[in-house]
């Protein structure tokens, strides 16, 4: 059985911690991030210092910039903004269907045994696409088309699905991640922002659990 694992690396909390726990499971780690269109630079060079620092085999850069989210298409505001939910706007459209395809493309030329996604327990229970049901059915489609796995196909795993914002954190602090390398804003900003979804999470977190931040924020 093949020991390579492969990491969906976005370069925030969830897919650094995903990074630190394959590693720390002893997997042959490679890591796979998606430039989609209009990503901002901080979180894809968060995915490259992470990599580095990680020491993977092969961070791998797929250019994809026919992938939007939802605000470069229809604005922040509108109807598909429902309950006055701010992750709305950063809602991609079949995006862990797309994104586990291309990362099924690579695992499989691989040989991979398994493909590591950052879906923890808030995610789930906003993100139809992070569900348990939907990853269960995402890998069977996946074991069934896979014309060259031999008997010995590859699994999507998601090691955060049970815990939140806190538990990530805490894990991530037990699996020493850099955390300062990590990036959360959904802001094009050379700090983090302090005010959009990704940041208030994430100083909430910190701030429950008495610890500092080590990233900078401008608010």
């Amino acid at each position: 059985m093949s020991d390579k694992a492969l990491v969906l690396l976005s370069g925030g909390l969830d897919s650094s911690t995903c990074l630190y726990w394959a590693k720390n499971k002893g997997y042959d780690v490679y890591a796979l991030t998606l430039n989609y269109y209009d990503r901002w630079i901080k979180e894809i060079e968060s995915a490259r210092h992470l990599s580095k620092r990680a020491n993977v085999t092969e961070l791998i850069e797929v250019e994809a910039p026919f992938i939007k989210e939802a605000f470069n298409v229809l604005g922040y505001e509108g109807e598909y903004v429902k309950d006055k939910d701010i992750r709305w706007p950063f809602y991609i459209p079949a995006k862990n269907l797309m994104f586990y395809s291309v990362a099924a493309h690579y695992a499989e030329y691989m040989k991979a045994r398994w493909i590591v996604g950052g879906h923890n327990k808030q995610d789930v229970q906003f993100y139809t696409d992070a569900t348990t049901e939907f990853i269960d059915t995402l890998n069977k489609l996946l074991k069934d088309g896979c014309m060259l796995c031999n008997g010995s196909h590859f699994e999507i795993t998601s090691p955060l699905v049970e815990l939140d914002r806190l538990g990530v954190i805490k894990l991530a602090l037990d699996l020493k991640v850099p955390l300062e390398l990590t990036w959360s804003c959904h802001v094009k900003t050379q700090k983090h922002c302090g005010n959009c979804y990704g940041c208030k999470s994430r100083k909430e977190a910190f701030n429950s659990l008495g610890i500092k931040d080590p990233v900078e924020y401008e608010n």
